[in-house]
């Protein structure tokens, strides 16, 4: 695990270890210290580890994380203090330094539709506790799932909106990721273009099919297949 955890009063770090195997070693540098939980989690799937996670936070704001970020005490600190200074706020969204997609130019609200070109990654997204237990991540979309196999993220954020939760994108940097994310990668493998059909069919519920198409195009620049990354999309969507 190379992910760095900055002491910050007032702040805690809820680690699951998914499927550790019979004999798990767990680093002395986070059992020793006294404001990281560990907990083991057997069971399969991204979204169903993050949800074991969420399970066990117990602070009023959770920020979600990866295995090899990097955080600054004032990076930590943005995000307390952007949930103080929106208090009918659920779910914020950030920026991460790595990042190769576009971001929003300004603080800006997140309905339907988002802003153009926008997506969320899991290690942008902050949210209230109360607001997160509600809103979960589906259990099938990620890494593990049966068809959808990615894109958990970005179901997380649709489910907000789609419950009510006021979501808001703030332009501030909140970690620093050192590899591609999955979404800024081409659609190389069949779950990860059916996870993003069903999410331009979630999203656009009347434009699916040409924004498929032209997704599918556009794969075409980042080495993928046209014809592979069309096919896949269509059955993620008609699933």
């Amino acid at each position: 695990m190379a992910i760095n955890l900055p002491r910050l009063d007032g702040v805690g770090y809820v680690v699951s270890w998914q499927q550790p195997g019979g004999n798990p070693y767990m680093p002395s540098s986070l059992v020793e210290r006294d404001d990281v939980e560990i907990h083991i989690f057997n069971g399969q799937g991204v979204s169903a580890n993050r949800n074991n996670a969420l399970f066990h936070c117990k602070g009023e704001i959770v920020l979600f994380a990866d295995d090899d970020l990097t955080y600054t005490t004032d990076q930590l600190r943005s995000v307390i203090e952007t949930f103080r200074d929106n208090p009918d706020m659920e779910v914020a969204t950030f920026k991460y330094t790595g990042a190769v997609k576009t971001y929003p130019s300004q603080q800006c609200l997140l309905g339907f539709p988002l802003p153009k070109n926008y997506s969320v990654a899991t290690i942008e997204i902050a949210a209230r506790r109360e607001a997160a237990l509600q809103i979960g991540f589906d259990p099938l979309f990620g890494t593990g799932a049966p068809v959808w196999q990615a894109s958990e993220d970005e179901k997380f954020l649709y489910d907000a909106r789609k419950k009510g939760f006021r979501c808001v994108f703030f332009p501030k940097t909140i970690t620093s990721h050192p590899h591609l994310s999955t979404g800024d990668r081409p659609l190389s493998t069949a779950g990860v273009c059916a996870a993003a059909g069903k999410m331009i069919r979630l999203e656009y519920a009347y434009t699916w099919i040409p924004r498929i198409m032209l997704k599918a195009i556009r794969q075409k620049r980042k080495g993928a297949s046209i014809l592979y990354s069309l096919l896949h999309m269509l059955r993620g969507a008609l699933t």
